[in-house]
C-alpha cells in the first residue's frame, strides 16, 4: 500500500482502575502525509487525541503513552490469486491434490479470518490465518492440507472443489470487499497441457489488469510451484491496446462486436460505434463479460440485406488504460439463397484411411460468411440429418471462390494435390456419407436449402472398375445439380480429385474447335527453358474421355506409350519429354504421334501428327 494518508479505525483494549474493561476507538485522518510503517509498534498519547472532558473512564488514561501495532484494512489487489491446480491428474510429480495459491503482495500482514472464497458461485468462509508480506498460502480442500503442507503454508477449506472445465474465483475480505478475482478456462493453458497434471501460474502478480494474458501453464518439471515463486514469474505489464476480434451480424437488428480483452468501465458503458451508411440509434448496447462481446440492438430490420457497412470503433480502452486508435471494419448481412452456393465436387468413397470431402463454389456475386451456412445429408426417409455449420469462425468466401470441407484436412492433402491448400477447411463435425448412394445438402441458417446433390456410385465413368478414391466433379454451373449428366469422374491426370480448385471436368468455353492440338512442331528437351516438351493439348468437349497416345519413330516402330487408357478432363494436356519406354533418351529425328480418343458421347476419334526432336539431350 505504501505510506499514504489513511482514514482508519482501530480498537485499543486496556484496563482502568475500575473492574470493567473499557474500549477506546480512535478515528483520525492525518493531514501531513506522514504515516508509520505498517505492522510496526506505534506510541500514542491519549491526552492529545481524544476529547476526554466529562468522560470519567477516559480520564484514567489521560496523558498515558500506549503502544499498539497498526494494520490497515486490506484493499483490492493486496492478496492475489497466484497459481491454480484444478486437475492434478495425470500426476506429474506433485501430489494428487487440487490447490489455489494466493500471495500477499502488500507491505503488511493480512489475516484471512472470516474472508470469503467463492468458486463458481459457492462461497466458503476462511478461518484464522495470517499471511506475511510476500508470503504464499495454499488453499486446499478437505484433508488435502496434510499432503500439501510440505510445500508451504496451507489453509484447509472444507468442501472446496475446483471444476476441471473452468472455475470463476473471487476473494472477499471480511468486510465483503472484493480483493481479487480470476476466471479460469482450460483454454488458457498451452496447447496440449489442458488435460491435467500442470498448474496455471500468474506471470506478474503486480499486474491488476488484463488477466487473460497474465497467466501461463507452469514450466516446472514438477507440474507446478506451490508455495514458491512461479516458474513463469516475470515483469508483464500490459502495453498493448485492445483490438476487434470479430464482427457478427446475428440478424438484421443485432450486431455483435467481440474484443480481444476486457475493456475499461468507460468503454463498456460508452457508445464507441458509428456506421456508414448510417444506421438508426441503437435501442440498447449490452456487454457480455464472459465472452468479451458487445451486443448492439437496432430497431428490427435496420441492417439492410446485402449492403456493406463501415463500422468505426473509436475510444476503446482496456483495464490497463491502453487506448486503441480508431478502427474501421466492414460488416454486412446476407442470407444465402438457393443457387448462391453450388455443390461442385464430392468424394464419398475415399481411399482406405482416407476421408470424404465436399467442395462448393460461391456463385452469388457476394461475400458469404461460412459460419452462416450448414451442410447435411438425408436418411432413407428423406429427412435431413447430420446438419453442421461449415465453420465456427467468421470466415469469408468471396465470389467465384472454391472451398472444400472435410473432417481431416491433413489426411486429404496427403492423398490429393490442391492448388489452394488454404481453401480446404477442417470441420469439427462432418456428415457421414454412404459409399454407394447419398445426399449432400447445403442450407442457410434458417434451414432453407441452398443446393442439393443426390449422388450414386453408378454416376462414375463406366470404364472405371474401382471408384475408390475418385471424386465426382460438376461440369457446368449453368446446369442443375440434380442432372446426372452434369457429373463426371475426376481425371486421372489430376490425381482423381481437385479439392479447393477448379474441376478437371469443368466446362470451359474455348475459342478453338480443335479437339487435339500438337505443339511445338520442333522441340529440344535439353532443359534450357525453350521448347523443352512436346505438348498434346486435348479438348474432347466432354469429361471422362479415355485417351491412348503412342509415339513411333520414322521407321514405324513404337518407342513410347505416352498414355494408355488415360481418363482425362474436358480440357487436358499430356507432355512428351523425349524419352523412350525404357526411360532412355530418344535420338534426334522425326517422330509420329498418334492419339485415340474414346468419348461416351462422341465415340472414337483418331488424330496423328509429326514432330521433330532436335538438339542432343545433355
Amino acid at each position: 500500500m505504501g505510506k499514504n494518508i489513511y482514514k482508519f479505525i482501530f480498537y485499543l483494549m486496556f484496563f482502568t482502575s475500575f473492574e470493567s474493561k473499557e474500549q477506546v476507538m480512535f478515528i483520525d485522518d492525518y493531514g501531513d502525509g506522514q504515516f508509520a510503517d505498517w505492522g510496526n509498534t506505534m506510541q500514542w498519547n491519549i491526552n492529545n487525541q481524544l476529547p476526554i472532558a466529562g468522560n470519567s473512564s477516559l480520564r484514567h488514561v489521560a496523558g498515558k503513552d500506549i503502544d499498539f501495532a497498526f494494520t490497515p484494512i486490506a484493499q483490492f489487489g493486496d492478496i492475489v490469486f497466484n497459481e491454480l491446480m484444478t486437475d492434478p491428474t495425470p500426476v506429474v510429480k506433485l501430489p494428487n491434490a487440487e490447490y489455489i495459491e494466493v500471495k500477499n503482495i502488500s507491505q503488511f500482514p493480512v489475516n484471512l479470518k472470516n474472508w470469503l472464497l467463492e468458486a463458481n458461485g459457492k462461497q466458503k468462509i476462511l478461518s484464522d490465518k495470517t499471511i506475511a508480506p510476500g508470503e504464499f498460502l495454499l488453499l486446499c480442500g478437505t484433508d488435502n492440507s496434510t499432503i500439501l503442507k510440505s510445500y508451504g503454508n496451507c489453509l484447509e477449506v472444507q468442501g472446496l472443489l475446483l471444476a476441471n472445465d473452468g472455475v470463476n474465483l473471487k476473494l472477499y475480505s471480511a468486510a465483503k470487499e472484493i480483493i481479487d478475482s480470476f476466471n479460469y478456462k482450460p483454454a488458457m493453458h498451452r496447447k496440449g497441457f489442458s488435460g491435467g497434471g500442470y498448474s496455471l501460474e500468474r506471470i506478474d502478480p503486480l499486474r491488476k489488469c488484463g488477466p487473460d494474458s497474465n497467466w501461463e501453464t507452469s514450466t516446472s518439471d514438477n507440474g507446478g510451484t506451490p508455495g514458491t515463486e512461479n516458474s513463469v514469474f516475470r515483469d508483464n505489464q500490459d502495453t498493448l491496446f485492445p483490438t476487434i476480434n470479430s464482427i457478427i451480424v446475428a440478424n438484421p437488428g443485432l450486431l455483435e462486436v467481440c474484443v480481444s480483452e476486457m475493456p475499461d468501465k468507460e468503454s463498456v458503458t460508452a457508445n464507441l460505434f458509428s456506421y456508414l451508411p448510417s444506421l438508426p440509434t441503437p435501442d440498447s448496447i449490452l456487454f457480455d463479460y464472459n465472452n468479451l462481446k458487445y451486443s448492439i440492438y437496432f430497431p428490427r430490420g435496420a441492417i439492410n440485406d446485402g449492403i456493406i457497412y463501415d463500422l468505426t470503433v473509436n475510444g476503446l480502452a482496456d483495464e490497463c488504460g491502453n487506448k486503441s486508435p480508431a478502427e474501421h471494419h466492414e460488416f454486412w448481412y446476407y442470407l444465402p439463397k438457393p443457387g448462391d452456393l453450388l455443390i461442385n465436387e464430392v468424394l464419398f468413397n475415399p481411399f482406405p484411411a482416407g476421408v470424404d470431402f465436399v467442395e462448393i463454389c460461391n456463385y452469388s456475386g457476394k461475400k458469404i460468411k461460412l459460419d452462416e451456412v450448414c451442410i447435411g445429408s438425408r436418411d432413407n426417409n428423406q429427412i435431413i440429418k447430420s446438419i453442421f455449420p461449415l465453420s465456427v469462425k467468421s470466415e469469408i468466401m468471396l465470389d467465384r471462390e472454391y472451398a472444400a470441407f472435410t473432417s481431416d484436412s491433413a489426411t486429404l492433402l496427403i492423398n490429393y494435390y490442391s492448388a489452394c491448400p488454404s481453401c480446404i477447411f477442417e470441420m469439427e463435425k462432418f456428415p457421414a456419407y454412404n459409399m454407394d448412394e447419398g445426399w449432400v445438402v447445403l442450407l442457410n441458417k434458417e434451414m432453407e436449402i441452398i443446393d442439393e446433390f443426390h449422388y450414386l456410385e453408378s454416376m462414375h465413368h463406366s470404364m472405371i472398375s474401382d471408384v475408390k478414391g475418385i471424386s465426382l466433379e460438376r461440369s457446368s454451373f449453368s446446369k442443375s445439380s440434380d442432372d446426372p449428366l452434369n457429373w463426371h469422374s475426376a481425371s486421372e491426370t489430376v490425381g482423381f480429385a481437385t479439392p479447393g480448385y477448379q474441376n478437371s471436368s469443368a466446362e470451359i468455353i474455348s475459342e478453338t474447335t480443335k479437339i487435339v492440338t500438337f505443339e511445338p512442331k520442333i522441340f529440344s528437351p535439353n532443359d534450357d527453358g525453350f521448347n523443352d516438351r512436346f505438348l498434346i493439348k486435348l479438348n474432347p468437349g466432354e469429361s471422362g474421355a479415355i485417351v491412348n497416345i503412342r509415339i513411333y519413330n520414322e521407321n514405324g516402330l513404337e518407342i513410347k506409350r505416352l498414355a494408355n487408357n488415360l481418363m482425362i478432363g474436358a480440357q487436358d494436356v499430356v507432355e512428351w519429354d523425349g524419352t523412350t519406354e525404357n526411360h532412355r533418351k530418344a535420338g534426334l529425328g522425326i517422330y509420329i504421334v498418334q492419339v485415340e480418343l474414346f468419348g461416351l458421347q462422341s465415340g472414337k476419334k483418331q488424330f496423328k501428327s509429326v514432330c521433330v526432336l532436335t538438339d542432343r539431350l545433355e
